[in-house]
Parts: C-alpha cells; sequence; structure tokens
C-alpha cells in the first residue's frame, strides 16, 4: 500500500520528459507571447495522440477564484487573424483532471464557424510537445479559449494600468465600495484609479487593470470612462456594477466632500512615505 500524501504537501506527477517527480503545480509551460511565422498554416496531426486541449470553462466552473477565460460570448464570435492562447495538456501519465504537463501557447484564429468550432495555427514554438510544431492548424471550441488578446482600443482603456486597491478586494473576491479617478501615490500632479472599501479595508496595494477586470467585469465601464468617482450599485463579484456619482451630487454632499478630503490627504501621505531618489554622482 502506498503511503498517504499529508494535505500539506504538492501534488506530484512523473515527468514525462526526465522521469522525476514534480509538483503538478509547476507542470505548465507558458508562452506569454506569439512569434512572427509563415503566414501559411501547416495541416497539423488529423488526429492528436497524446495531447489534447485544455477545457478552460471547466477549469473556471472549478476554480473561479484564481482561473478566468473570456466570456463565452466573446469565445464563440472570434475573427480571423485575432489571437488566442489555448493550453494542450499531454504526456503518458497525464489525464484529463488537468494532472501533468500543460503547455500553454498562443494559436492565430483562421476561421470559426457559426456553432463555434473554430481553426487557427500554432503562433509558437512548443517547447515540449514535440508532436506539435510552429503553423500546425490546431482545431478548438469556445471553451477551450483560456484567453484573448485584446487591443486598447477594443476596451476602450490602457490595459497597463496599476489601480491602487484595497487589498480586500483581491484577498476576499469583494468588488470595491468605491471607484475614484484622483490624484495618486507617487506624484500629485499624475492621476491614478482608486478601488476604495469603506468598511473593514485591509490597506492599500496595487493590481493590475487586467486581473482586477477578469474578477470584477463591471470595472470596465469606471475604466473606460477615464474619470471621475463611482459607487458600488449592486451585485457581487462577477455581476457587480458602478454607477457614476454626478458633480452636482458630489458638490452638495457633505459625506462625498469629506471622503475625497480624506483620499488627497491619504495620498500625500503615501508620497510622504516614499524614499527620496538617490542623486547621481
Amino acid at each position: 500500500m502506498s503511503e498517504a500524501r499529508d494535505p500539506g504537501e504538492p501534488e506530484l506527477a512523473r515527468c514525462s520528459i526526465c522521469g522525476g517527480e514534480h509538483p503538478v503545480a509547476t507542470m505548465v509551460t507558458a508562452h506569454e507571447q506569439p512569434e512572427e511565422g509563415p503566414p501559411e498554416a501547416s495541416p497539423g496531426p488529423p488526429d492528436p495522440s497524446d495531447w489534447w486541449l485544455q477545457d478552460g470553462a471547466a477549469m473556471q466552473r472549478e476554480h473561479p477564484r484564481s482561473f478566468f477565460v473570456p466570456p463565452a460570448s466573446r469565445s464563440q464570435a472570434l475573427r480571423a487573424g485575432e489571437l488566442v492562447r489555448l493550453g494542450f495538456e499531454f504526456g503518458p501519465h497525464a489525464d484529463r483532471a488537468s494532472e501533468g504537463h500543460i503547455e500553454r501557447m498562443w494559436v492565430e484564429v483562421v476561421e470559426q464557424d457559426g456553432d463555434g468550432h473554430a481553426r487557427g495555427r500554432l503562433r509558437n514554438s512548443p517547447s515540449r510537445l514535440t508532436e506539435l510544431r510552429f503553423g500546425d492548424l490546431v482545431a478548438f471550441e469556445p471553451r477551450h479559449v483560456l484567453s484573448i488578446e485584446y487591443s486598447d482600443e477594443e476596451l476602450g482603456y490602457a490595459q497597463d494600468q496599476w489601480p491602487i486597491v484595497d487589498a480586500a478586494v483581491m484577498r476576499d473576491d469583494r468588488p470595491p465600495d468605491i471607484v475614484v479617478r484622483a490624484a495618486g501615490p507617487y506624484a500629485a500632479d499624475e492621476e491614478e484609479w482608486w478601488m476604495i472599501c469603506k468598511h473593514d479595508a485591509a490597506g492599500p496595494t496595487s493590481e493590475s487593470a487586467g486581473l482586477l477586470t477578469d474578477r470584477f467585469p463591471g470595472l470596465d465601464e469606471p475604466l473606460r470612462s477615464g474619470s471621475g468617482l463611482w459607487e458600488l450599485a449592486d451585485g457581487e463579484r462577477g455581476d457587480a456594477r458602478w454607477r457614476r456619482v454626478g458633480d452636482d451630487e458630489i458638490e452638495e454632499s457633505e459625506d462625498w466632500q469629506a471622503f475625497l478630503a480624506w483620499l488627497s490627504e491619504s495620498a500625500q501621505l503615501m508620497r510622504d512615505a516614499e524614499p527620496a531618489p538617490e542623486e547621481e554622482g
């Protein structure tokens, strides 16, 4: 009888490449960027023998707090030339419970049928999955799409923003009560997005706009606006929505005036706490 695994120890799987055992969570190879290559896709293997595509939709249902995929409606409306990332699972020891090796690679969409079935060409050279090569044609479905390379123009805001966020937002999957564009903690003349919890706050941190909108899609509206003060209107997590507070409402409300004064003071304290840059020479 095999010895029971301590619940605190990582689950191991035997590597089909080196023969050793590794934590399952580390057996993922992720290609961050697509590669340049030939304009035409090669036929590729018609019947995969030792790999299959990760079901992103199922993974999101199983891990709703940590695994995010695009909305199904968007994955069913792909356009030729768009880039999507797919997860290729493989290895003799791998199974459909997501154990084993996963290589996440970019695929350029060639076409998508009305029922959602799509074909695209591989835009990465596999590091470990030897059955595939750069340019191979891959068939996939909307449920397999892990991410889409959106442009800033399509989203309506810059994706490289890092709003100041109360740590409780990410820790507790808690939509911020207030979203506001105001002077930031780095320079008084540079505005940043702040995402504030009114009660049981955990202190400020920063998080990427991409991860925040993955978790709270309703944040798209404030981010697209580029300005203003917004308060949580209703909903939780994926259903949360914010309403813009009008200028007249802010001016007539002592509570909003007090909040903005507090925020300005907090930003100044954070700027004062920043170490002065070292002088050259």
